[in-house]
Protein backbone atom coordinates (compact mmCIF):
# COMPACT_ATOMS: atom_id res chain seq x y z
CA UNK A 1 0.00 0.00 0.00
CA UNK A 2 1.18 3.01 -0.94
CA UNK A 3 0.52 6.60 1.23
CA UNK A 4 1.88 10.37 1.36
CA UNK A 5 -0.61 12.10 3.59
CA UNK A 6 0.13 15.51 5.92
CA UNK A 7 -1.81 16.22 9.30
CA UNK A 8 -5.27 17.43 9.19
CA UNK A 9 -6.03 20.93 10.50
CA UNK A 10 -8.66 22.52 10.62
CA UNK A 11 -9.79 25.76 10.07
CA UNK A 12 -10.16 26.21 13.95
CA UNK A 13 -7.46 24.50 14.95
CA UNK A 14 -4.67 27.32 12.79
CA UNK A 15 -3.28 28.41 16.33
CA UNK A 16 0.19 28.76 17.83
CA UNK A 17 -1.28 25.31 19.90
CA UNK A 18 -1.64 23.54 16.35
CA UNK A 19 0.96 20.48 16.52
CA UNK A 20 3.24 20.57 14.05
CA UNK A 21 3.09 20.04 10.35
CA UNK A 22 3.92 16.33 9.42
CA UNK A 23 4.07 14.15 6.15
CA UNK A 24 3.28 10.22 6.90
CA UNK A 25 5.09 8.23 3.73
CA UNK A 26 4.58 4.59 3.76
CA UNK A 27 5.06 2.49 0.36
CA UNK A 28 5.62 -0.90 -0.36
CA UNK A 29 6.60 -0.30 -4.22
CA UNK A 30 10.04 1.17 -5.52
CA UNK A 31 9.04 2.93 -8.50
CA UNK A 32 6.77 5.37 -5.24
CA UNK A 33 9.72 5.38 -3.41
CA UNK A 34 11.86 6.99 -5.98
CA UNK A 35 9.57 9.69 -6.99
CA UNK A 36 9.62 10.72 -3.58
CA UNK A 37 13.74 10.72 -2.83
CA UNK A 38 14.28 11.98 -6.50
CA UNK A 39 13.71 15.47 -4.77
CA UNK A 40 17.21 15.03 -3.45
CA UNK A 41 18.76 12.09 -5.12
CA UNK A 42 18.68 9.40 -7.83
CA UNK A 43 17.84 5.75 -5.99
CA UNK A 44 18.70 2.56 -7.49
CA UNK A 45 18.02 -0.50 -5.88
CA UNK A 46 18.47 -4.22 -7.05
CA UNK A 47 16.51 -5.54 -9.78
CA UNK A 48 13.14 -7.41 -8.76
CA UNK A 49 13.83 -6.75 -5.36
CA UNK A 50 11.02 -5.77 -3.06
CA UNK A 51 11.56 -2.53 -1.16
CA UNK A 52 9.11 -0.81 1.48
CA UNK A 53 9.36 2.74 3.36
CA UNK A 54 7.80 3.82 6.38
CA UNK A 55 8.42 7.71 7.15
CA UNK A 56 7.11 10.75 9.41
CA UNK A 57 8.40 13.89 7.96
CA UNK A 58 8.32 17.17 10.60
CA UNK A 59 8.44 20.74 9.77
CA UNK A 60 10.06 23.01 12.01
CA UNK A 61 9.87 25.79 9.56
CA UNK A 62 13.80 26.40 9.59
CA UNK A 63 14.62 22.47 8.88
CA UNK A 64 12.68 19.26 8.53
CA UNK A 65 13.09 16.28 10.60
CA UNK A 66 12.85 12.95 9.05
CA UNK A 67 12.35 9.30 11.16
CA UNK A 68 11.12 6.11 9.66
CA UNK A 69 12.58 3.16 8.01
CA UNK A 70 13.84 1.83 4.36
CA UNK A 71 14.78 -1.14 2.96
CA UNK A 72 18.37 -1.02 0.98
CA UNK A 73 19.03 0.86 -1.77
CA UNK A 74 21.58 3.10 -3.45
CA UNK A 75 21.69 7.06 -3.87
CA UNK A 76 23.53 8.65 -5.75
CA UNK A 77 23.57 13.03 -6.60
CA UNK A 78 25.93 13.78 -9.53
CA UNK A 79 27.11 16.24 -11.20
CA UNK A 80 25.42 16.28 -13.99
CA UNK A 81 21.94 16.51 -11.40
CA UNK A 82 24.10 19.57 -10.07
CA UNK A 83 23.73 21.11 -12.94
CA UNK A 84 19.75 21.66 -12.81
CA UNK A 85 19.31 21.19 -9.42
CA UNK A 86 19.48 24.46 -7.53
CA UNK A 87 19.36 23.34 -3.64
CA UNK A 88 21.41 24.25 -1.10
CA UNK A 89 21.29 22.53 1.75
CA UNK A 90 22.84 20.05 4.21
CA UNK A 91 21.73 16.80 4.46
CA UNK A 92 22.16 15.18 8.12
CA UNK A 93 21.93 11.18 8.58
CA UNK A 94 21.97 9.22 11.91
CA UNK A 95 21.24 5.36 10.87
CA UNK A 96 19.93 3.68 13.67
CA UNK A 97 20.18 0.09 13.15
CA UNK A 98 22.74 -0.67 10.23
CA UNK A 99 24.66 1.62 8.86
CA UNK A 100 25.36 3.60 5.51
CA UNK A 101 28.59 2.95 2.64
CA UNK A 102 29.51 5.66 0.69
CA UNK A 103 31.49 5.49 -2.73
CA UNK A 104 34.46 7.20 -1.47
CA UNK A 105 34.89 4.70 1.24
CA UNK A 106 33.43 6.04 4.63
CA UNK A 107 32.10 3.99 6.40
CA UNK A 108 28.96 5.04 8.64
CA UNK A 109 27.70 2.69 11.76
CA UNK A 110 24.49 2.99 13.57
CA UNK A 111 24.73 6.11 15.74
CA UNK A 112 26.72 7.55 13.60
CA UNK A 113 26.09 11.43 11.97
CA UNK A 114 27.13 11.77 8.40
CA UNK A 115 27.20 15.21 6.72
CA UNK A 116 26.23 15.75 3.13
CA UNK A 117 26.20 19.17 1.39
CA UNK A 118 23.33 18.68 -1.35
CA UNK A 119 25.56 21.06 -3.51
CA UNK A 120 28.42 18.63 -3.80
CA UNK A 121 28.46 15.60 -5.47
CA UNK A 122 27.39 12.33 -3.58
CA UNK A 123 27.00 8.50 -3.73
CA UNK A 124 26.04 6.17 -1.00
CA UNK A 125 24.64 2.74 -0.45
CA UNK A 126 22.34 2.41 2.64
CA UNK A 127 21.21 -1.20 4.41
CA UNK A 128 17.43 -1.35 5.19
CA UNK A 129 16.87 -0.24 8.73
CA UNK A 130 15.94 2.85 10.66
CA UNK A 131 17.53 6.26 10.86
CA UNK A 132 17.35 9.85 11.61
CA UNK A 133 17.79 12.95 9.63
CA UNK A 134 17.61 16.62 8.94
CA UNK A 135 17.49 19.08 5.80
CA UNK A 136 18.68 22.27 6.40
CA UNK A 137 19.09 25.10 4.56
CA UNK A 138 22.68 26.29 4.31
CA UNK A 139 21.38 29.95 5.16
CA UNK A 140 20.27 28.16 8.61
CA UNK A 141 23.61 27.86 8.99
CA UNK A 142 25.73 30.77 7.44
CA UNK A 143 26.34 32.71 10.56
CA UNK A 144 28.13 29.89 12.37
CA UNK A 145 30.99 30.13 9.80
CA UNK A 146 30.45 25.93 9.43
CA UNK A 147 33.38 26.14 6.54
CA UNK A 148 33.08 22.83 4.64
CA UNK A 149 31.25 20.25 5.78
CA UNK A 150 30.51 18.07 2.87
CA UNK A 151 31.53 14.30 4.19
CA UNK A 152 32.00 15.07 8.10
CA UNK A 153 32.08 12.33 10.10
CA UNK A 154 30.63 12.35 13.66
CA UNK A 155 31.22 8.82 15.43
CA UNK A 156 28.67 7.80 17.97
CA UNK A 157 31.09 6.68 20.48
CA UNK A 158 33.15 9.84 20.89
CA UNK A 159 31.60 12.52 23.36
CA UNK A 160 30.40 15.14 21.01
CA UNK A 161 28.91 12.16 18.86
CA UNK A 162 26.98 11.11 21.58
CA UNK A 163 25.66 14.45 22.37
CA UNK A 164 24.75 14.58 19.09
CA UNK A 165 23.07 11.50 18.55
CA UNK A 166 20.99 11.89 22.17
CA UNK A 167 20.24 15.16 20.26
CA UNK A 168 18.59 14.22 17.45
CA UNK A 169 17.00 11.33 19.25
CA UNK A 170 15.16 13.41 21.72
CA UNK A 171 13.97 15.52 19.00
CA UNK A 172 12.56 12.62 17.15
CA UNK A 173 10.46 11.81 20.39
CA UNK A 174 9.32 15.10 21.12
CA UNK A 175 8.47 16.40 17.56
CA UNK A 176 4.93 14.47 17.40
CA UNK A 177 3.56 16.47 20.08
CA UNK A 178 5.30 20.10 19.65
CA UNK A 179 3.28 22.82 18.82
CA UNK A 180 4.08 25.40 15.84
CA UNK A 181 4.87 27.94 18.35
CA UNK A 182 7.29 25.67 20.51
CA UNK A 183 8.99 24.84 17.15
CA UNK A 184 9.62 28.60 16.18
CA UNK A 185 10.52 29.38 19.35
CA UNK A 186 13.06 26.46 19.75
CA UNK A 187 14.41 25.89 15.96
CA UNK A 188 16.99 28.61 16.79
CA UNK A 189 18.22 27.29 19.86
CA UNK A 190 17.98 23.76 18.44
CA UNK A 191 20.28 24.85 15.28
CA UNK A 192 22.85 26.12 17.62
CA UNK A 193 23.78 23.42 19.43
CA UNK A 194 23.10 21.20 16.56
CA UNK A 195 26.11 23.57 14.57
CA UNK A 196 28.19 23.79 17.74
CA UNK A 197 28.25 20.02 18.09
CA UNK A 198 29.48 19.93 14.30
CA UNK A 199 32.38 22.73 15.03
CA UNK A 200 33.94 20.44 17.83
CA UNK A 201 33.43 17.37 15.38
CA UNK A 202 35.15 19.46 12.44
CA UNK A 203 37.67 20.62 14.65
CA UNK A 204 39.57 17.44 14.63
CA UNK A 205 38.91 16.80 10.87
CA UNK A 206 40.33 18.10 7.60
CA UNK A 207 38.19 18.03 4.78
CA UNK A 208 38.75 19.46 1.35
CA UNK A 209 37.66 22.87 0.49
CA UNK A 210 35.41 22.59 -2.02
CA UNK A 211 37.14 24.49 -5.44
CA UNK A 212 36.02 27.50 -7.55
CA UNK A 213 32.70 29.18 -7.40
CA UNK A 214 31.42 27.20 -4.89
CA UNK A 215 34.13 28.26 -2.03
CA UNK A 216 33.31 31.89 -3.65
CA UNK A 217 29.47 31.37 -2.94
CA UNK A 218 29.78 30.13 0.45
CA UNK A 219 32.03 33.10 1.48
CA UNK A 220 30.20 35.51 0.30
CA UNK A 221 27.02 33.99 1.64
CA UNK A 222 28.13 33.96 4.84
CA UNK A 223 29.50 37.44 4.49
CA UNK A 224 25.49 38.25 3.09
CA UNK A 225 23.98 36.82 6.25
CA UNK A 226 26.07 38.99 8.79
CA UNK A 227 25.53 42.43 6.46
CA UNK A 228 22.33 41.77 6.27
CA UNK A 229 21.22 44.94 8.10
CA UNK A 230 23.60 47.37 5.70
CA UNK A 231 21.98 49.34 2.95
CA UNK A 232 25.60 49.69 1.07
CA UNK A 233 25.62 45.83 0.75
CA UNK A 234 26.06 45.87 -2.97
CA UNK A 235 28.03 43.30 -5.52
CA UNK A 236 30.80 45.30 -6.23
CA UNK A 237 31.21 45.54 -2.52
CA UNK A 238 30.78 42.55 -1.56
CA UNK A 239 32.92 40.89 -4.30
CA UNK A 240 35.85 43.08 -2.62
CA UNK A 241 35.00 42.33 0.77
CA UNK A 242 35.41 38.53 -0.41
CA UNK A 243 38.11 39.11 -2.70
CA UNK A 244 36.64 37.55 -6.09
CA UNK A 245 35.99 39.79 -9.11
CA UNK A 246 32.24 40.98 -9.73
CA UNK A 247 32.31 38.27 -12.97
CA UNK A 248 33.16 35.39 -10.77
CA UNK A 249 30.92 36.48 -8.31
CA UNK A 250 28.01 36.75 -10.79
CA UNK A 251 28.91 32.95 -11.69
CA UNK A 252 28.72 31.84 -8.48
CA UNK A 253 24.56 33.47 -7.67
CA UNK A 254 23.57 32.03 -11.45
CA UNK A 255 21.86 29.58 -9.93
CA UNK A 256 19.50 31.85 -7.45
CA UNK A 257 19.03 34.36 -10.27
CA UNK A 258 21.61 36.76 -9.36
CA UNK A 259 23.17 38.35 -6.52
CA UNK A 260 20.80 40.90 -6.10
CA UNK A 261 18.01 38.83 -6.51
CA UNK A 262 19.48 36.64 -3.74
CA UNK A 263 20.18 39.85 -1.38
CA UNK A 264 16.63 40.74 -1.56
CA UNK A 265 15.15 36.73 -1.17
CA UNK A 266 17.34 36.90 2.25
CA UNK A 267 16.42 40.10 3.15
CA UNK A 268 12.71 39.37 2.78
CA UNK A 269 13.27 35.77 5.01
CA UNK A 270 15.23 37.53 7.35
CA UNK A 271 12.20 39.68 7.93
CA UNK A 272 9.55 37.54 7.76
CA UNK A 273 11.47 35.12 10.49
CA UNK A 274 12.13 38.32 12.49
CA UNK A 275 7.88 39.26 12.29
CA UNK A 276 7.06 36.03 14.05
CA UNK A 277 9.98 35.98 16.71
CA UNK A 278 8.32 36.29 20.18
CA UNK A 279 11.20 39.74 21.20
CA UNK A 280 9.64 41.43 18.19
CA UNK A 281 6.02 41.58 19.18
CA UNK A 282 6.23 44.94 20.02
CA UNK A 283 8.67 47.01 17.55
CA UNK A 284 7.83 48.34 14.40
CA UNK A 285 7.63 46.87 11.01
CA UNK A 286 9.20 49.59 9.34
CA UNK A 287 12.16 49.21 12.23
CA UNK A 288 12.33 45.81 11.54
CA UNK A 289 12.62 46.48 7.79
CA UNK A 290 15.43 49.61 8.25
CA UNK A 291 17.35 46.71 10.85
CA UNK A 292 17.73 44.34 7.24
CA UNK A 293 18.75 46.97 4.94
CA UNK A 294 15.42 48.11 3.37
CA UNK A 295 15.88 51.99 3.35
CA UNK A 296 11.81 52.59 2.32
CA UNK A 297 9.35 51.05 4.75
CA UNK A 298 6.54 51.40 1.58
CA UNK A 299 9.06 49.66 -0.75
CA UNK A 300 9.61 46.69 1.79
CA UNK A 301 5.63 46.34 1.85
CA UNK A 302 5.40 46.16 -1.73
CA UNK A 303 8.12 42.92 -2.10
CA UNK A 304 7.21 41.59 0.82
CA UNK A 305 3.57 41.19 -0.47
CA UNK A 306 4.90 40.05 -3.70
CA UNK A 307 7.33 37.01 -1.90
CA UNK A 308 4.80 35.88 0.38
CA UNK A 309 0.88 37.17 -0.68
CA UNK A 310 0.38 39.26 1.93
CA UNK A 311 1.43 41.97 3.83
CA UNK A 312 3.76 42.17 6.89
CA UNK A 313 1.31 43.25 9.52
CA UNK A 314 -1.13 40.14 8.13
CA UNK A 315 2.11 37.60 8.42
CA UNK A 316 3.21 38.85 11.72
CA UNK A 317 -0.45 38.12 12.90
CA UNK A 318 -0.78 34.68 11.34
CA UNK A 319 2.98 33.53 13.00
CA UNK A 320 1.76 34.80 16.13
CA UNK A 321 -1.08 32.55 15.71
CA UNK A 322 0.74 29.75 14.82
CA UNK A 323 -0.31 29.77 10.54
CA UNK A 324 3.16 29.26 9.11
CA UNK A 325 1.97 27.41 6.29
CA UNK A 326 0.02 30.99 5.35
CA UNK A 327 3.08 32.84 5.12
CA UNK A 328 5.46 30.20 3.61
CA UNK A 329 6.19 30.04 -0.21
CA UNK A 330 4.52 27.41 -2.02
CA UNK A 331 6.31 26.73 -4.92
CA UNK A 332 4.55 24.99 -7.95
CA UNK A 333 5.60 21.42 -7.41
CA UNK A 334 3.08 18.55 -7.13
CA UNK A 335 3.51 16.85 -3.87
CA UNK A 336 3.35 18.18 -0.07
CA UNK A 337 7.09 17.55 0.50
CA UNK A 338 8.26 19.08 -2.75
CA UNK A 339 6.49 22.27 -1.43
CA UNK A 340 8.32 21.73 1.87
CA UNK A 341 11.81 21.48 0.26
CA UNK A 342 11.02 24.29 -2.07
CA UNK A 343 10.03 26.46 1.20
CA UNK A 344 13.21 25.96 3.02
CA UNK A 345 14.97 26.48 -0.47
CA UNK A 346 13.83 30.47 0.97
CA UNK A 347 14.85 30.56 4.07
Amino acid sequence: MDSIASQPTAASDLSRHALLPHLQITTDTFPTWRQTADLLFSPVTGAGQGFSAALQIFHFQRFLLCSGRLDAARYDRNRARLGWCDLDHYLLHMPLQRGLACANGLRVRARDVVVLDLAQPAAFGMAAGEGLSLLIPRTALLAQDMGQMHGLHVRGASPTGRLLASLLSALAVAAPGLTQGEALRLSQPLLGMLAACLASAQAGQHLAQAPGPCEIGRRARLYIEGNLHRDDLTPAMLAKAVGTSRSQLYRAFERFGGVRHYLLQRRLRRCLLALGEPANAGRRIGDLAYAHGFVDEAHFSKVFRQAFGLSPRAARSALQRGELGAVARQGSAGSALARWVAELASQ
